[in-house]
């Protein structure tokens, strides 16, 4: 899920009608942070047999399941997740005796209800059969209504939005990652709307009353917060890639916006299948956009039914930008991740959601990088970690691998640490083992664990194997505590053609001074400024000694892929800021966002990092020039209050920043990149703060 990354306690909540835009979770759910959430494992689902008969106009809906399920040892209820439903009838049939009639009763506060016989019930396969009445939505939760203008009136459209555990309000089920089912789903729908779900429509019966009956065909087996119903009046427009029908499903008259989401999503969806080594492994693959927005998330990975909200997928060809289309492409790319790393091969418990959220935000990078490099997003990373160490160098902050067991903890999981720290951790251990055989541990993890669930040692086991080197504890170190290492670099000694850099390992806080650091095991790599030789090591056990070849300034942390701060002696940093202008622009851009962090931590001279931005070359890249902005504008508000000492600064910042302005001009080019138009905007901004004259005019 592409979530936003904001706190749920200063959003407003709405409520009435249907909205386009949408409101947080019902209150009711905030009930259940108390109970813990996992159910007996007694019973368990294999399939669901699913109708739906949905009433827009009323917000209500009749529904039938019939579940298959599997009975491990003798029980004399069944107990499973049911939320804001109410059941009209419960009967249990097996293969041998009469159907029994069950006593139902609900628990709101659990979200679930329970079924309860006169005489237990033997161990066996049994089929559930309940009919029960539930509530169409106002909010992004269960199935909900969003409602929009057309020239032609006012329409509503139906969509669910399931994750993270919401199916319960459509379909009684077992919502949790673990119980993995197949799903047949048919619908009874009004004439002249199309229905979709993840599988295609495998038949559409016209009713004697106008209506529509519309059957899919079964799904693979998948988690119940996979499982997707839209209904409307909308229009598709579809392409072949690798085999797979792709699809782009909007409201009537929209899908001349959706030419650039459908071309992505074919180009990635080859791609992911030669990455992964498994093929996906559905008929189609629908993008589903739906009018208005969530203060909460952006887009959802349904199995073969990805929702969208239409601001982020749809683009006027006439009046979109290079942003426009990165932020469509990201958003295609994270969620076309998933329909491997979250749908195929699924967490068995929310403890390990970063094993689908961590590794799509990577691969949403990665592919990024990989089919549009113009867009030199590859700096990016940069921005990625510092996101994470904000709250991961905090005392508040949590593992990786979380503790969870309620519905609201596992809500509160969709956080940086999640997506930001997660992508950076991965992003360091695939530079320690190598980009190959890590792809050959995730393909192996793939193969071995489709359809299933898994926790993050099957991962690790298989990128150990096939790496044929240690990961497991380096993995641990990262994942199962919270926390930022900090790497000090000691005096280089250069002696003969090499340079021996002693490091060692501390923690990296902004609240808690002179805090007993944790112990890692932290990958180094290291380099020598203006030599493309890499050496690299281990730190553990709280310090190493490393031989880097070559002479001259020290870069540890080369390339940027560490999640680590780096902080070095005075007698380290001063050949490094020297040397500034042969950095790499990565290194450039990872050693300002260290200097500038230590720096606010009082760990190291904030005039390091003007000695830094003194030698930024004017060729440096805008991303580069855009942090020493960002940092120039931070620094002129902390002198409030102190006028001379502003002046000096200000003096000294626009002679750094007007050349750049200069450089780049105040008219845009054509075909300039959108770093270029962002830097422009950025430097009028700040060089008009700092009362610049040729800027303020």
């Amino acid at each position: 899920m592409k979530r936003s990354l904001i706190s749920a306690a200063v959003l407003v909540l709405a409520a009435g009608a249907a909205l386009p835009a949408l409101a947080a979770p019902a209150a009711a759910t905030a009930k259940a942070a108390q109970v813990t959430s996992q159910l007996p494992r007694a019973v368990s689902p294999t399939h669901y047999a699913v109708s739906i008969t949905p009433n827009a106009a009323a917000s209500t809906f009749a529904a039938r399941v019939v579940i298959t399920v599997n009975v491990s040892e003798p029980t004399s209820a069944i107990t499973l997740n049911a939320a804001d439903l109410a059941f009209t009838s419960a009967v249990l049939s097996g293969a041998k005796g009469a159907p029994v009639t069950a006593k139902s009763s609900v628990d709101a506060a659990a979200q679930t209800a329970t079924f309860t016989f006169a005489a237990p019930v033997a161990k066996g396969t049994y089929s559930l059969a309940l009919d029960y009445t539930g509530k169409i939505g106002t909010q992004a939760v269960g199935l909900f209504a969003l409602d929009y203008d057309t020239p032609e009136g006012k329409r509503r459209a139906l969509y669910t939005q399931f994750e993270n555990s919401d199916a319960r309000r459509m379909i009684p089920s077992w919502d949790e990652p673990f119980y993995k089912a197949t799903f047949a789903l048919d619908v009874t729908v009004p004439a002249g709307q199309m229905a979709v779900s993840n599988m295609p429509a495998s038949k559409t019966d016209k009713l004697a009353d106008g209506r529509q009956h519309v059957t899919f065909a079964k799904t693979p087996k998948m988690s119940t917060y996979l499982l997707f119903f839209g209904l409307g009046e909308f229009d598709r427009v579809t392409a072949m890639a690798d085999g797979t029908e792709v699809g782009v499903i909007t409201k009537k008259g929209g899908t001349a916006q959706a030419a650039f989401a459908l071309e992505a999503s074919k180009n990635i969806l080859k791609e992911y299948n030669d990455y992964f080594g498994v093929r996906y492994p559905l008929p189609k693959m629908d993008n589903i956009a739906a009018p208005g927005r969530s203060q909460f998330f952006g887009a959802m990975e349904n199995w073969g039914a990805i929702f969208t909200f239409e601001y982020a997928m749809l683009l006027d060809p006439a009046i979109s930008t290079q942003a426009d289309k990165q932020g469509v492409f990201s958003i295609a790319a994270h969620e076309m991740a998933h329909q491997w790393f979250g749908d195929l091969v699924t967490m068995q418990w929310w403890d390990d959601l970063w094993l689908n959220e961590g590794f799509a935000s990577w691969m949403e990078s990665r592919m990024t990088q990989k089919l549009h490099p113009e867009w030199n997003t590859r700096l990016g990373s940069v921005g990625v970690r510092e996101g994470a160490m904000q709250r991961d160098s905090l005392a508040t902050s949590h593992p990786v691998v979380q503790h969870v067991e309620t519905v609201e903890q596992a809500s509160q999981a969709f956080d940086s640490i999640t997506y930001q720290k997660g992508e950076s951790v991965i992003r360091m251990l695939e530079a320690y083992v190598g980009p190959d055989a890590w792809r050959a541990g995730v393909r192996a993890y793939m193969k071995q664990h489709a359809y299933g669930n898994t926790r993050s040692d099957d991962l690790w086991t298989k990128i150990e194997k096939a790496a044929g080197k240690p990961i497991l504890d380096i993995a641990h170190d990262f994942t199962l505590q919270p926390g930022v290492p900090m790497i000090r670099v000691a005096d280089a000694v250069c002696k003969g053609s090499s340079t021996t850099v002693s490091l060692v390992q501390d923690e990296f806080s902004r609240d808690v001074p002179n805090k007993k650091p944790l112990a890692w095991r932290v990958p180094v790599i290291v380099q020598i400024a203006g030599n493309d030789k890499l050496a690299r090591t281990v730190v553990a056990g709280g310090k190493a000694t490393i031989s880097v070849p070559g002479c001259g300034a020290v870069i540890v942390n080369a390339g940027q892929s560490g999640y680590f701060r780096t902080l070095y002696t005075p007698a380290a940093f001063a050949p490094l800021a020297a040397a500034f202008s042969k950095l790499e622009p990565i290194d450039q851009l990872g050693v300002l966002s260290d200097s500038w962090s230590l720096g606010l931590a009082g760990l190291q001279p904030t005039s390091d990092f003007l000695d830094l931005a003194k030698n930024a070359p004017l060729s440096a890249d805008p991303q580069v020039w855009g942090k020493i902005a960002g940092v120039f504008a931070s620094i002129n508000s902390y002198y409030e209050g102190e006028p001379a000492r502003r002046q000096k600064f200000r003096t000294f910042a626009i002679a750094r920043l007007a050349p750049v302005m200069t450089q780049i001009g105040w008219n845009a080019r054509a075909g300039e990149p959108d770093t270029i138009a962002n830097l422009r905007s950025q430097l009028i901004f700040v060089l008009s703060d700092l009362d610049d004259g040729a800027t303020i005019g």
